[in-house]
């Protein structure tokens, strides 16, 4: 697809280490820290920053060591009220990741009960490429050591869900499956009194190898990016987007998005040190 040839694509990967991944570290509620890796789904020690290459596997979920529900706790969070991530590329360090590794920020939903099997996952924030700035998102969380503000939008209803946070690294997506994810999974209660009902996704499902935001060659000149995944949810939309003739759009009509959409956006911190279920409630 590209001029450069497989050969340098390999020479990148191999000069990137595992040192250079990243992982979501923590929380910060009401101006508190958690834990590293309070409620957050269980980390593959061994493995904890590393990326998720295939987009067949059920790891894009959560990249976790154990998906049951039991095995993390719950933390409550308030619809419309920010709270902090913090992303460290190891334990032992405050740096988010390498520096090369440029690529966009999504956060999806999904019912905990759930757990994250079939069409549950809704997206609630993405931000990629501005063009202003001619930065991916990634580069603006180097700036903060991976931390950021984000509130779940306030008419998203009350209730348990997986909130998968997903970094995508484009440094080697210049061939077929060399771009990398590094999804985690937090188990939130949220208190909202929100009706909205967002159409679900499957994961795996919702990338392919050849999407023009992960097929991508970051080395020549990026005027304009389209973040993969399904169509962003927001309350301006209501449940099925649409494009700019006032038709439902299309998940191949989904416009480039550069900023935060909505009440739900991301900010970065700047200079601020940064888990029984019986009714069923899939959305379709």
């Amino acid at each position: 697809m590209f001029k450069l040839s497989a050969f340098f694509w390999l020479l990148l990967a191999a000069a990137y280490s595992v040192s250079a991944h990243t992982y979501l570290y923590r929380l910060k509620v009401d101006g508190k820290d958690t834990k590293r890796g309070e409620y957050i789904r269980p980390y593959r020690e061994s493995t904890v920053n590393s990326p998720v290459k295939n987009l067949k596997s059920e790891d894009l979920r959560c990249r976790t060591s154990n998906m049951d529900a039991k095995a993390t706790k719950i933390l409550t969070l308030k619809a419309g009220k920010p709270f902090g991530l913090e992303f460290h590329e190891t334990s032992d360090t405050s740096r988010f990741i390498e520096p090369a590794h440029k690529g966009p920020v999504m956060i999806y939903l999904a019912p905990l009960e759930s757990n994250g099997e079939g069409n549950v996952w809704f997206k609630i924030f993405e931000k990629g490429f501005d063009p202003k700035t001619k930065k991916f998102y990634t580069e603006e969380l180097m700036a903060t050591e991976g931390k950021m503000e984000f509130a779940i939008p306030e008419d998203i209803p009350a209730g348990e869900y997986l909130m998968r946070t997903d970094i995508l690294a484009l440094h080697t997506a210049g061939t077929e499956n060399g771009a990398e994810f590094y999804p985690n999974c937090v188990q939130i209660k949220l208190e909202s009194e929100g009706k909205a009902k967002p159409k679900g996704y499957a994961i795996p499902g919702i990338y392919s190898p050849k999407d023009p935001g992960i097929l991508i060659n970051i080395y020549s000149p990026v005027t304009s990016y389209k973040i993969p995944g399904p169509p962003l949810y927001s309350k301006e939309l209501g449940t099925t987007p649409k494009n700019q003739d006032g038709q439902p759009q299309e998940e191949d009509d989904k416009p480039v998005r550069d900023k935060p959409q909505g009440s739900n956006a991301i900010v970065p911190l700047i200079n601020k040190p940064c888990n029984g279920r019986k009714r069923k409630r899939h959305f379709k």
